[in-house]
């Protein structure tokens, strides 16, 4: 039981055809990990792309955003803290550290909504140092506070470093009893900072159906078995708009910010890098739960307002046994097909050494035979192995760069007589990275290509030049 009961989707007004088309569609974008879809407190669809799995926590990102802004919503309802105060006052022990006076303004409204008067996300200042906190008020401003939107990971953060300052416990440890037990949600890892404060702006993780629970207690206003959870009044000025976004490009990232939440083209939501998204439709009485690992949004969101909404009912339909088992079947069989070889496999077993990068590489070992293949990386931090398969998945556990090890699943496949091309994904998060080995190619044999790498401060891109084979 994983804390919704299931439902036909024509009981709740809804077509198997039209989530069928839905489920279709998705497959279509690379790639939904998972989706559910939550209506009138029921499950009328619930999928995990294999080779992801429904018991694995994954990586929110920016989707963190939204519970740190229930934890302020939450304090300033316990009477420690106030929206309206200023953020220095938390940390008058860096009030010398303050370079520009500007910063003394930035109220803790002004980071809810983006509007720190930065102009470029304060993160810049912030990674690499030993105290984010002093980087961030130290930082240069751009505007005055409360003017102007720009999406700023940094003003997320001190947010959580208000709430370790006032509370002192973490944001994670301090929504355990208010949010989190109450919601039957076992809280996942929430990385920190150097100096042990949970990152705020990202670095949760959670179950698909944890975010399912988040997402409809938000649709319930804040409420929860009749209990109300998160402040009402607070949840409805989060989920409203207060700053204006209209510049930016795509038509659901500009019509507007509440505090850390998105107000969409239909309802609001709260998401993350590559498509971790908590969608809610009041108007609707829907929720829909998504993670993913997509290098365009708008798509996801695109898919639910042309091929669901406008084919809701406001009344239950007539059964539609045979559909419901269509749509049951394929999301039963929603998987990543490794492809075949077109080319013969071949035994292989070579070593490439490599010149000074930033993974700490010094050589690779490449093996493999008819069934399946191994990267092993020998590194300054030590030895570690990425397995995959020839028309299945293998797995293993990487971390090379990151902050910490990932599960991964991966496949090869022969692209010629002489290259050889693995395609990994990490399956508690968004990162899908190629490994192209070249044996015809002694001067730069292995080529890396790491998607969605533009989300990944803890996992640079890694460089890998001037491979020699030895």
């Amino acid at each position: 039981m994983h804390g919704f009961p299931k439902a036909s989707p024509e009981s709740k007004g809804i077509s198997s055809e039209t989530l069928l088309k839905v489920m279709k569609k998705l497959k279509e974008l690379e790639y939904i990990n998972s989706i559910i879809i939550l209506r009138s407190g029921h499950s009328v669809l619930e999928s995990w792309q294999y080779p992801y799995k429904r018991e694995t926590p994954h990586q929110l990102f920016s989707l963190s955003k939204s519970f740190t802004s229930c934890a302020v919503g939450l304090a300033q309802a316990e009477g420690l803290l106030k929206i309206t105060d200023k953020l220095i006052t938390f940390f008058p022990e860096y009030a010398e550290c303050v370079t520009d006076k500007r910063m003394l303004e930035v109220s803790l409204e002004d980071l809810l909504t983006m509007r720190s008067g930065h102009l470029v996300c304060s993160t810049k200042y912030m990674f690499g140092q030993q105290d984010y906190i002093k980087a961030f008020l130290s930082s240069p401003l751009d505007t005055e506070p409360g003017i102007t939107f720009t999406y700023n990971s940094g003003a997320t953060y001190m947010l959580a470093a208000v709430i370790r300052k006032v509370t002192k416990e973490n944001v994670r440890e301090y929504l355990i009893p208010r949010l989190f037990k109450p919601l039957q949600i076992v809280s996942g890892i929430w990385e920190c900072c150097p100096q042990g404060i949970n990152l705020g702006g990202w670095g949760l993780s959670l179950t698909t159906d944890d975010l399912a629970k988040f997402s409809y207690l938000l649709l319930q206003r804040g409420k929860w078995n009749g209990k109300q959870i998160i402040p009402e009044d607070y949840l409805a000025a989060a989920t409203t708009k207060h700053a204006d976004n209209s510049m930016n490009t795509l038509p659901d990232w500009q019509q507007g910010y509440g505090y850390q939440f998105w107000v969409s083209r239909h309802g609001y939501r709260g998401d993350g890098a590559a498509g971790q998204l908590a969608l809610v439709l009041e108007e609707y009485d829907l929720c829909i739960s998504v993670t993913s690992c997509l290098s365009d949004m708008q798509k996801l969101l695109d898919v639910f307002w042309q091929e669901l909404l406008p084919y809701l009912n406001s009344s239950p339909l007539p059964e539609n046994p045979q559909a419901y088992r269509k749509l049951q079947e394929y999301t039963n069989e929603f998987k990543i097909q490794p492809p075949e070889n077109s080319v013969a496999k071949k035994t292989v077993n070579v070593c490439f050494k490599f010149e000074e990068n930033r993974a700490g590489i010094q050589k690779c070992e490449v093996i493999g035979n008819e069934n399946s293949c191994a990267l092993t990386f020998y590194t300054v931090n030590g030895i570690e192995q990425l397995r995959a398969g020839f028309g299945h998945f293998e797995f293993s556990v990487i971390q090379l760069t990151d902050a910490r090890p990932h599960p991964v699943a991966a496949f090869a496949v022969w692209e010629d007589a002489d290259v050889l091309k693995i395609s990994s994904f990490i399956r508690d998060g968004i990162y899908r990275d190629v490994w192209t080995i070249d044996f015809s190619n002694p001067e730069k044999p292995v080529k890396h290509e790491s998607l969605c790498s533009c989300f990944r401060p803890l996992k640079p891109a890694f460089v890998l030049s001037s491979a020699k084979k030895y």
